[in-house]
């Protein structure tokens, strides 16, 4: 199957579960709404990306993408072409990966996640996918994302654009690569 993700809030997040939860909890954030927490706490924001608990990834235009996680053998075709790479970000992983549409952490709920995928309908009929779980091994890791966007675009219901992720495993993070830092990076797709 074909992985299409949702956005429609303006952004993308890659996450373990497991490994956010603790980060919360060793925060003591108790509050359902953890996106503003960190929009509002923006030393917790660093930390929790020097740590590796999640990346996200804004804004981007509310549209459907296709994902794809290149270490499951999973590759964008010659009908793609990429737009652009970015490289080194830090996530732990601890049993599952998640690529999500920013929009689960506005109301935070963990049993969410307890399928491999996170899903809706529209009134039609139409599967809105929000997020897919991967099985992956415990430990450190380098996030690679790239952008992909069609060399001919397709109808609607059909995304245009993708992104590709790469996991590189380290033993220790150095640093922290910040993808809100607008000046760096740029993971608009639609728009380039």
């Amino acid at each position: 199957m074909d992985k299409v993700l949702t956005a429609t809030s303006y952004g993308v997040s890659v996450f373990s579960l497991d490994v956010l939860h603790e980060f919360l909890k060793k925060e003591k954030v108790r509050t359902k709404k953890v996106l503003k927490n960190f929009q509002d706490n923006h030393d917790r924001y660093l930390q929790s990306l020097r740590e590796g608990a999640w990346i996200p990834f804004v804004p981007i235009n509310a549209i459907k993408y296709s994902i794809k996680l290149e270490n499951n053998g999973e590759f964008f075709n010659d009908e793609w072409k990429k737009v652009f790479e970015h490289v080194d970000f830090n996530i732990q992983i601890k049993d599952y990966l998640w690529i999500a549409g920013l929009g689960v952490f506005l109301d935070f709920n963990k049993e969410r996640f307890n399928e491999d995928v996170i899903k809706s309908e529209t009134f039609d009929g139409e599967p809105l996918y929000y997020g897919f779980r991967y099985n992956f091994k415990n430990g450190k890791y380098f996030l690679k994302i790239s952008g992909y966007a069609r060399k001919q675009e397709l109808e609607y219901p059909n995304a245009n654009y993708g992104f590709s992720f790469s996991l590189v495993e380290t033993n220790e993070f150095d640093g922290l690569n910040d993808p809100r830092e607008d000046e760096i990076y740029n993971f608009n797709v639609a728009d380039m």
